[in-house]
């Protein structure tokens, strides 16, 4: 049994994550493991920071708490916790090997609909090998899961996570797919609804409790998808790792729903 793991820091960003964490884990019935990072993982650039000693003790007395929170708001929930020594984003992406799910916090700017997301989040969410969930602090409560479809497959990864996702929340989901071109119309637009219909098909099957809303448009994917995570559960999104001069870069609407959701992300490996 897979558990959900979240890393942990003792930053409020992490104990955001860990609270996210901890509900996910109870909804999908696993365990929740704490990586418990002995190095802050996405400081703000010129903060002040402890000692090395003083450091471990502060992490350690936010780890508690954390536990405290995760024990009072889920009684029957099994935490375990693994203290991470190597480099963070190393271990993280190991980590996520044997996860359901990793999870992990973001710090929010202060403006509208704009985040911090460090360099080891980022990092992470670029390398895992299994669906990463970043979580503002603080994360949005109820609302509709919302996929982003691309013309690009394969689906089966994507539609798995949200379906899942939306089933055990008891939550509409919103498939948002942007079309290639013009605004469609006409036989344009009815050729896409088709094909759209035809790729959900096994998958309202096999889940018919979950109730499916289609939007099909055009234009730019990442404004779309913003549009409809304003105000959801959940924001569900691929990722294909496309080459950059610098290294493997994030594709570039992955990218804006990270720094720019209000709600969690969740990014999907597509292989």
């Amino acid at each position: 049994m897979r558990p959900v793991s979240v890393g942990f820091d003792g930053s409020a960003e992490s104990l955001a994550a860990a609270a996210w964490a901890g509900r996910e884990a109870e909804l999908r019935g696993v365990p929740l493991r704490v990586l418990h990072v002995l190095h802050i993982l996405d400081a703000q650039p010129g903060a002040a920071r402890p000692g090395p000693s003083a450091e471990q003790e502060w992490a350690e007395s936010r780890l508690e708490v954390a536990r405290e929170q995760l024990t009072e708001a889920h009684p029957e929930l099994r935490v375990d916790v693994d203290r991470v020594t190597e480099p963070p984003v190393r271990a993280l992406v190991d980590a996520a090997r044997d996860a359901e799910v990793l999870v992990l916090g973001s710090r929010e700017l202060g403006t509208v609909q704009g985040f911090l997301l460090g360099p080891v989040s980022l990092a992470v969410a670029t390398h895992a090998p299994r669906p990463v969930v970043v979580v503002h602090e603080p994360p949005n409560g109820g609302g509709a899961v919302v996929l982003g479809l691309g013309p690009a497959r394969p689906y089966d990864p994507l539609l798995a996570f949200a379906f899942e996702a939306a089933a055990a929340r008891g939550a509409v989901l919103r498939i948002v797919r942007v079309a290639d071109g013009e605004p469609a119309a006409g036989e344009q637009e009815q050729r896409g609804g088709s094909a759209l219909a035809e790729v959900l098909r096994p998958w309202r099957e096999q889940m018919p409790a979950v109730e499916v809303d289609e939007w099909l448009t055009t234009g730019s994917a990442a404004q779309h998808l913003l549009e409809a995570a304003a105000q959801a559960a959940l924001l569900v999104v691929g990722r294909r790792e496309h080459r950059h001069p610098l290294g493997v870069a994030l594709g570039p609407v992955a990218h804006a729903a990270l720094h720019h959701a209000p709600c969690p992300v969740a990014v999907v490996p597509l292989g």
